[in-house]
């Protein structure tokens, strides 16, 4: 039996008799379900992708083909991120100009394109707010306690929680009544590194340490900067921060990278138009900067 879903912003009277329609005009072996944005459920662990499709009970691999009838504003961006994942699957989707979601991007699609491109960005769990309250025995399952939840729209460290037992799910809703989360492992790190990224080459290299009982290792939380030269940064490193640029088309960007406390390599995002420090006494960015410019407009 060949299946269609048909994915809207909102379930109403219109919506199902669209449904209804398409369905009394398919001949028999065919089948029409109608669903949800909100509706789909998320797990991302490197190549590996999950979706479900909450209140048909099914997976989006069961379906043949997936027609995004309505995705409004409101889930723009995540039906962007089904695309990309649509695509990897091989499975067929209209209409296909979601696979350009650009520059709105929100940090669950770029985490999906990092992880399909091959790159250690983290397992991800992934559900509309909604559903955080009845989804969260299935995400400690997955990650154990505590765990990040980190907002798609987060900067500078404001919207990412630390998690610590179930209770804590219930304040995402009352603190950030429109944000959308994603769920990762929580790891404790042996070091936390921000580097510039400049097309190929690298810009700046530096340590971020937080101070006192902060986790979060971000300048705007307090965390201390600890530049270090460029020439000493390991390769590897080297090639996940231009290479998580690169799949995101920055070509000035400060990648955040974690090595967890077992020497483990963990891409945490990408960041497109990054904090710089501006003091030349504690920082060289503003200098590698200027002389990347000077290079590019010397350039035909």
């Amino acid at each position: 039996m060949k299946k269609l879903l048909i994915l809207v912003d909102f379930i109403g009277p219109k919506k199902e008799l669209f449904a209804e329609g398409i369905s009394r005009g398919l001949p028999e072996g065919y089948q029409v379900s109608l669903a949800r944005f909100s509706d789909l459920t998320f797990y991302i662990d490197g190549k590996n992708i999950s979706i479900k499709v909450d209140g048909i009970d099914k997976n989006i691999t069961d379906f043949d083909l997936i027609y995004f009838r309505r995705a409004g504003t409101k889930f723009f961006s995540l039906a962007g991120t089904l695309a990309i994942c649509l695509d990897y699957l091989n499975i067929r989707f209209f209409d296909t100009t979601f696979r350009h979601v650009g520059p709105d991007e929100d940090k669950f699609t770029n985490l999906t394109r990092l992880s399909l491109a091959g790159l250690p960005a983290m397992p991800t769990f992934f559900c509309w707010h909604n559903k955080i309250e009845d989804k969260k025995n299935e995400i400690i399952a997955e990650f154990g306690l505590p765990l990040i939840a980190k907002q798609l729209s987060s900067h500078r460290g404001k919207g990412v929680i630390l998690i610590r037992n179930k209770d804590d799910f219930k304040k995402l809703p009352k603190e950030f009544p429109e944000g959308e989360f994603m769920f990762q492992k929580y790891y404790e790190s042996k070091d936390e590194y921000r580097i510039l990224v400049l097309k190929n080459s690298i810009g700046a290299y530096e340590r971020k340490v937080p101070q006192g009982k902060e986790w979060r290792g971000n300048v705007a939380l307090g965390a201390k900067e600890e530049f270090i030269a460029v020439k000493k940064i390991p390769e590897d490193l080297k090639e996940i921060a231009v290479g998580a640029a690169k799949t995101l088309n920055i070509q000035i960007a400060g990648v955040d990278i974690l090595v967890d406390n077992n020497g483990k390599i963990w891409l945490l995002e990408v960041n497109r138009g990054p904090g710089i420090t501006y003091d030349d006494k504690t920082s060289y960015e503003m200098a590698n900067l200027a002389s990347f410019f000077l290079q590019e407009l010397k350039e035909k």
